[in-house]
């Protein structure tokens, strides 16, 4: 035993000694290598059942706290902003996309908006092609709301082509119809009035290929709709089902990471119907939490998947833990 001891006291030693010598001190130092101020390839794989689910991420957007939360006062934004850590002048938000492989379709939940919304969002097509995962391959584009960080991103930058060429679009009734109106109520609102001649562009050029879904209906096989409006008139989270499990995805029913669950009855600047969207935040973030589901988020920190816990009266996100192994 003491032979064993004064071997590993003596092996330590040498050791030690070995860091603190200068050779080796300067080839350590000569060995640095530049920073390079880049980030690797943003995608992350999940099985779900006999489904493969792989979240590509767009880049982030950032949005003011006074526009998105407008009648908390100033005082009571600053205190959940900081005390998440966050910043609190503006909110960080994540672009997190889903690419569903069901082994018959490929279907992609939202399309990010090719950086026309803001140059930090453009991260997409970088990101599918990281991931082998080709534009050509992509037959099902489901999208939750024509706001631009989820419907842009449909066609290139000019808006003269589709970005997902075989593409079928899905989009719910209530949504198409209410972005479709000619003589549209946000026509001369200020930013919703650029928002509105822009779908209209963009949609333009995939009109041809899109599809209308009432809530509740399956877009193909396991993956249907779920009527969540509020945020919009049309807005659709998702239910994924395979093999017994189940994933329900948000779209923009949350976004930050503090304020919609410890605040869920916060009125949000960006909800069209105001008071609708609180109902419907309430409501989803109750369901998930009663029926412990995983839940893919579109907005939280990035793979965004986690779950949603009771916290008294409100609640709090509970992130997945990250999975290196299929």
């Amino acid at each position: 035993m003491h032979a064993r001891r004064d071997f590993l006291y003596r092996s330590a030693g040498a050791i030690l000694a070995g860091v603190a010598a200068p050779g080796l001190l300067a080839r350590s130092s000569a060995a640095r290598i530049p920073v390079s101020g880049t980030q690797a390839p943003g995608f992350y794989r999940h099985k779900f059942g006999s489904f493969e689910l792989t979240i590509l991420s767009d880049g982030t957007i950032s949005l003011p706290t006074e526009d998105l939360w407008p009648e908390a006062s100033k005082e009571e934004r600053e205190a959940v902003l900081a005390a998440d850590f966050q910043p609190t002048n503006a909110s960080i938000l994540q672009v997190n996309v889903m690419a569903v492989n069901t082994g018959d379709h490929l279907v992609l939940i939202d399309a990010g908006s090719r950086g026309k919304m803001m140059p930090s969002a453009n991260r997409l097509l970088n990101n599918l092609a990281a991931a082998g995962i080709p534009q050509e391959a992509v037959d099902t584009v489901l999208i939750t709301h024509e706001h631009p960080d989820h419907l842009w991103g449909v066609t290139d930058p000019s808006d003269e082509k589709p970005t997902f060429p075989n593409a079928e679009y899905v989009i719910s009734e209530g949504e198409w119809n209410f972005w479709a109106k000619p003589d549209h109520p946000l026509a001369s609102h200020g930013i919703w009035g650029d928002v509105y001649r822009q779908n209209r562009k963009t949609i333009a050029v995939v009109k041809d290929r899109v599809r209308t879904a009432k809530a509740g209906e399956e877009v193909v096989s396991g993956i249907a709709t779920v009527s969540t409006p509020g945020h919009t008139p049309g807005h659709l989270s998702v239910h994924l089902a395979s093999n017994g499990e189940e994933i329900l995805c948000t779209g923009d029913v949350v976004g930050n990471r503090a304020v919609a669950f410890r605040h869920p009855d916060w009125r949000g600047g960006f909800d069209l119907d105001l008071d609708q969207g609180a109902k419907t935040r309430r409501a989803f973030l109750e369901r998930c939490a009663s029926e412990k589901v995983l839940v893919a988020s579109y907005h939280l920190p990035f793979p965004g998947l986690g779950n949603v816990a009771r916290d008294g009266t409100a609640f709090r996100w509970v992130p997945a833990e990250m999975r290196w192994e299929m």
